[in-house]
C-alpha cells in the first residue's frame, strides 16, 4: 500500500499536534522521530566503516514541570497502536523495571514474522528489539546499580550476554534498544546522585537531552484532532503511514550532496575545542553517528528508497545542533565547584531577564544563595565573559552578553 500523506511523517506530525499543545513543537519533532526510529528497529541500517549503524536512539526531554513533556511522547506514541489498543509496532518496555528484567524481556524476545532458511526449512522469528518509555526517568535510571552502564552497551550492541545469578546466562542476538524519556532540569544535573558519573560513564554523550523552558504558547481552551478540519482523517492515515514505515528493510545510501553536507558538519561541529565543558566535548564525539542515526530516520518517514538526500541530512543536522547548542544549560550546575549548582540557578535568571542588579537577584533567588555566595558567583560571570555591566539610577546591572529579550534598560 503506497503511503497516504504527503511529505514528511514527522513534521506533518509535528505540525499537527501543534496546532492542539502547548508543548515546544521541537519536543513533537523529537517525540516523533523517536517513533520513526522505534518501528524501524535494526531493519535498517548504515554501514559506516567497520560499524553498522541503526537508527535506535536514545531521547530525553528536559523541561520545568508543566511545559508538556508527557504531553508530546504519549501522542506520538498513541499513533503506533493498532485498533484495538495493543502496541503491535513496537516492543514497549516500562521504566518500573530493572536492568537484569531488560535483559530478560529482550533475550526471550517477542515472535516475529516466519522465515525460510537457507535449506528451505521455516524458521520462527524472534524480535528482541525494545523501546524503553520512562516519563519520568529518574525511576528508570535508579531502578538498578549498574543502570546506566547496561545502557550505554546496549545503545550501539547488537548482541549482548549476561550471566545471571540463579537462572544461568542470557544472551541476546539482534539486540536494538532504544529510550524515550522526560526529566526535570534538577534531576538531569544530578544524574545516579553524581552528574559527572553519567558524563563520564559515555550515557550523556549517547543520549540526546532536548532542552526547553517553556510552553510554545498559551491555551486556555485547546482544541482536539476533531477540531481541526480534516485532522481526525490526517491522523488516521499517519497511523497507516507509519504502518508503512515499519517494513522498510534494507541499507541506507546517500547522495552526494547529501555526503557533501555531512563532512561539512563533521568539521564544522563535531570537532571539540578548549572552551568545551566536558559534556559537549563527549556528545561531539559521538554527534556524527547522532547526525546518521537521525537522518536514517528522516529519510524513512518520506521515501521507500533509503536514500539520505540533502533535504534529510540538512534536516538532521539542524535537529542534533540544535541539542548540541542547548546542552551546557542543560547541564548547568554540574562540576566539582562548590557553587556550580548555585552559578546554573543565577545564569538562569539572567538569561530569562536579560539583565538585573544585585537585588533584582536577591529578591528571587535568596532561597538557593546567599549574598558572599552571590558576589562569588557574579565576578565569577564577569571574569569568564558571561555578563557585563552597566550603571543606572545609582545600581549596578548585571547584563548576559549576546542575548536579547526585547527589554530595555531601566
Amino acid at each position: 500500500m503506497a503511503r497516504q500523506v504527503q511529505g514528511n511523517w514527522i513534521t506533518n506530525l509535528a505540525t499537527l499536534v501543534d496546532q492542539i499543545s502547548m508543548s515546544p513543537r521541537h519536543f513533537h519533532v523529537w517525540a516523533a522521530i523517536s517513533v520513526v526510529s522505534s518501528v524501524l528497529k535494526n531493519k535498517v541500517y548504515l554501514k559506516y566503516g567497520t560499524y553498522t549503524i541503526y537508527p535506535n536512539q536514545y531521547i530525553v526531554l528536559v523541561a520545568p514541570p508543566g511545559i508538556g513533556k508527557g504531553e508530546s511522547i504519549r501522542y506520538a506514541y498513541e499513533r503506533a497502536k493498532t485498533q484495538n489498543g495493543a502496541s503491535g509496532l513496537i516492543n514497549l518496555i516500562s521504566d518500573r523495571i530493572t536492568a537484569p528484567k531488560i535483559i530478560e524481556r529482550l533475550a526471550n524476545g517477542v515472535p516475529a514474522a516466519a522465515q525460510i532458511s537457507a535449506n528451505g526449512s521455516l524458521v520462527l522469528g524472534k524480535d528482541s528489539s525494545a523501546t524503553l518509555v520512562s516519563l519520568e526517568l529518574p525511576i528508570l535510571l535508579t531502578s538498578s546499580d549498574w543502570m546506566l552502564p547496561f545502557l550505554c552497551e546496549a545503545w550501539d550492541r547488537g548482541e549482548y550476554e549476561y550471566d545471571t545469578k540463579n537462572s544461568g546466562s542470557a544472551f541476546i542476538k539482534g539486540m536494538c534498544t532504544s529510550l524515550i524519556g522526560a526529566c526535570v532540569p534538577e534531576y538531569i544535573r544530578k544524574l545516579n546522585k553524581d552528574a559527572t558519573a553519567a558524563i563520564n560513564s559515555g550515557f550523556t554523550a549517547r543520549t540526546l537531552f532536548v532542552y526547553a523552558e517553556s510552553t510554545s504558547k498559551r491555551l486556555p481552551w485547546p482544541k482536539s484532532v476533531d477540531d481541526i478540519k480534516g485532522g481526525r482523517l490526517l491522523q488516521d492515515k499517519l497511523e497507516q503511514d507509519l504502518e508503512h514505515i515499519s517494513n522498510l528493510k534494507g541499507p541506507v545510501t546517500f547522495t552526494d550532496v547529501a555526503k557533501w553536507r555531512f563532512e561539512k558538519a563533521f568539521k564544522e561541529l563535531a570537532t571539540p575545542v578548549e572552551t568545551d565543558s566536558e559534556v559537549v566535548a563527549y556528545f561531539k564525539s559521538r554527534m556524527h553517528v547522532h547526525i546518521f542515526k537521525v537522518a536514517i530516520t528522516f529519510s524513512a518517514a518520506e521515501r521507500d528508497d533509503l536514500v539520505i538526500d540533502e533535504v534529510c541530512m540538512i534536516n538532521s543536522i539542524n535537529a542534533v545542533k540544535g541539542v548540541l547548542d542547548s546542552l551546557d544549560r542543560a547541564f548547568r550546575g554540574v562540576g566539582d565547584s562548590d557553587i556550580a549548582d548555585q552559578t546554573g540557578k543565577v545564569q538562569l535568571f539572567l538569561e530569562r531577564r536579560g539583565f538585573a542588579s544585585r537585588r533584582d537577584i536577591l529578591q528571587q533567588l535568596h532561597r538557593n544563595v546567599n549574598p558572599e555566595t552571590l558576589d562569588r558567583i557574579l565576578n565569577l560571570l564577569l571574569m569568564i565573559g558571561f555578563v557585563t555591566t552597566f550603571e543606572q539610577g545609582g545600581s549596578t546591572y548585571f547584563k548576559v552578553i549576546g542575548v536579547s529579550n526585547g527589554r530595555s534598560h531601566p
